[in-house]
């Protein structure tokens, strides 16, 4: 039997409370689509597996929006559904554990009157991609300052004037069913996370195969700025390599492959003019720039099994000496883990290439993390063990970097699409 790593469910669930950062407006959006959806494919009567389908379709339904344009709102990219959908169902497509839910996804932003004329093979997808359409429009009518019963009624006529044009009729014959339940709206109003006490965490992964989701899961936090495309697969990479030398366990290697691949998770709220800006952060912007590794804390640190990962991914930007943030941890309580990603995280951001500049040669870069080093802002025997072996580490940042970019340029949507 394999090692049981962190249950899929999880895992999913703290990836889509990520993709809510990217919209501070929509609080918990994800996680109410994905409860109402699962209302919804409940009472249609859809076997377990089907229920989880649409439930995990419903987490990731937006996940195309971040290869779509940064400066809209989560609510104003939903009225680009067509690109929208296709983005993510693409996106999906690249991930072995979520591949399967691409045709969902794709089918989620559609109306009814298109979908019916698809082939009959993606029946079942259709529906399910209906089913998270309905709970998309509901979760979006939904205000968060007003009282939920209240607004019920609203909601329904909403609902009822598209009708058919837009939603399936099945769909919409449990949508009246789910919507008289007051329970149902006072859910989704006040703690859409409910649905963690019914939908089932039976689907585990082993730590190969969350190796391999969030190298995924990556991919998807550097297209939050083209700039920062390549950034997280050199620093995982990095980071991997700098455990080997230092006489960490293979598992502990690949647990900082992941610590490198989500440690800016939290960027995912950050704005992209500040992402991308070429010249110095004002202190106002640099405020809000610190809030990333926070939000990497928050989101990671809430995943059962991610809690050594968490550590080692949030903490990268404090110092030994006590002046990094955003907790100025220092000397002892940072762990060996956290160091290490510390010193990947300077390591490739300066030496990874960037539009506005080109990275730093080795003397350059060297120059840096002993100048950090001498500061007793990063560790002095990682920085000796980095120069040490600085060809084979550079070579492996390199290699990641490049392969991330590539990556990245294959996903982006063809321009008729976006």
């Amino acid at each position: 039997m394999k090692e049981q790593f962190v249950s899929l469910r999880d895992a999913v669930r703290a990836f889509a409370g990520a993709m809510n950062l990217i919209d501070s407006e929509i609080s918990d959006h994800h996680e109410k689509v994905a409860y109402f959806a699962y209302q919804l494919a409940t009472a249609l009567d859809f076997p377990e597996r089907e229920r989880k389908l649409t439930f995990y379709g419903a987490l990731l339904h937006d996940v195309g929006s971040v290869t779509m344009d940064q400066g809209l709102s989560l609510r104003e990219l939903e009225q680009l559904p067509r690109a929208l959908a296709r983005a993510g169902a693409s996106l999906l497509r690249r991930s072995e554990a979520l591949a399967r839910l691409s045709d969902i996804v794709e089918a989620s932003q559609s109306p009814w009157r298109k979908l019916k004329l698809a082939p009959e093979a993606l029946l079942r997808p259709r529906l399910m991609g209906q089913i998270i359409h309905l709970s998309d429009a509901v979760a979006l009518l939904l205000k968060e300052k007003e009282h939920p019963l209240n607004q019920v009624e609203y909601i329904r006529s909403c609902v009822a004037q598209v009708g058919e044009r837009e939603f399936h009729p099945q769909v919409l014959r449990a949508f009246e069913e789910v919507a008289g339940r007051e329970v149902v709206w006072l859910d989704l109003q006040y703690r859409p996370e409910i649905f963690l006490d019914y939908v089932p965490d039976d689907r585990w992964l082993t730590l190969e195969e969350m190796k391999r989701l969030t190298e995924f899961m990556s991919s998807i936090i550097d297209f939050r700025s083209p700039f920062t495309a390549m950034h997280s697969a050199g620093v995982a990479a990095t980071a991997a390599g700098l455990g080997r030398l230092a006489g960490m366990s293979e598992a502990e290697q690949a647990m900082l492959r992941i610590a490198g691949d989500l440690h800016d998770i939290g960027k995912l709220k950050t704005p992209r003019a500040i992402l991308e800006k070429p010249g110095r952060l004002t202190e106002s912007e640099f405020n809000i720039m610190k809030e990333h590794a926070y939000d990497s804390f928050r989101i990671l640190s809430e995943v059962r099994g991610l809690e050594q990962i968490a550590d080692w991914a949030a903490l990268h930007h404090e110092k030994l000496n006590g002046s990094g943030y955003p907790f100025h941890l220092k000397g002892e309580t940072l762990s060996l883990g956290s160091r290490i990603l510390a010193v990947a995280d300077v390591f490739s951001a300066v030496t990874e290439d960037r539009p506005y500049r080109k990275g730093m040669d080795r003397e350059a870069a060297i120059q840096v993390l002993e100048g950090d080093a001498d500061r007793g802002a990063l560790s002095r025997s990682l920085v000796a063990l980095l120069t040490r072996h600085y060809d084979e580490l550079s070579a492996l940042r390199a290699e990641a970097s490049d392969a991330a970019g590539q990556r990245y340029r294959e996903s982006l949507p063809a321009p008729e699409e976006a």
